[in-house]
């Protein structure tokens, strides 16, 4: 084999190094996916759930949530996935057939109406829902929430803020004033708020303990 003159080796390592950065360019990014800025392990230990819980799954969707809420509440506890599209919930329902799970309902619910008995719930969850939601139809939505907590119990609302940084339902956005307004008409009182997602407002309602 022919031995490279020192001018040779040194053209061959230049030309690797100017073409690094195209090499770099060309390699497929990491997607920056729901499960990075979303959080959901993180905003599901927040909701304060145990081995008995029973919580709602407010527009539910496909069940991004849903099934990290019912390991959360365990074998004891309820998770009550509502949605008004019949197709997203036949989804969950599948799953829940498919993996034999008996701590998660499908609720097939209206848009003001979920469906739910009267003081049934520890805690309600409405995430990413609010802002799909038509505007005059919120109030009544979330008091029908509200009837199926418990005294003491809590909502908690999950929505865009307002300016976020991120390419998703920028007409449709609700201040974080406005959403605090619909739980505080409803009868509830922002009890807590956390601040460690990224495009979104995290806030915690409860409502008030029987006298």
């Amino acid at each position: 084999m022919k031995k490279l003159s020192p001018r040779r080796r040194i053209g061959i390592i230049l030309a690797i190094v100017a073409a690094g950065p195209l090499w770099l360019a060309a390699a497929p990014k990491k997607r920056y996916g729901r499960d990075q800025w979303q959080q959901p392990a993180r905003v599901v230990e927040d909701l304060g759930l145990r081995n008995g819980s029973v919580i709602a799954d407010i527009g539910c969707g496909r069940g991004y949530l849903t099934f990290r809420l019912g390991k959360a509440v365990g074998q004891e506890g309820k998770v009550f996935a509502t949605e008004i599209n019949a197709k997203s919930l036949k989804a969950v329902a599948d799953r829940v057939r498919k993996d034999k799970l008996t701590n998660i309902e499908t609720v097939i619910s209206e848009p003001t109406k979920t469906k739910l008995a009267q003081d049934c719930l520890d805690a309600a969850l409405l995430m990413n829902v609010l802002h799909h939601v038509p505007k005059d139809i919120r109030p009544p939505l979330v008091k029908d929430i509200v009837r199926s907590i418990r005294p003491g119990g809590y909502l908690f609302i999950v929505d865009w803020r307002y300016n976020a940084k991120i390419g998703y339902d920028i007409g449709r956005r609700i201040k974080r004033e406005d959403l605090v307004k619909l739980a505080t008409d409803a009868g509830l009182t922002l009890d807590a708020e956390f601040f460690y997602l990224e495009h979104q407002v995290y806030l915690r309602c409860r409502k008030p303990a029987e006298k």
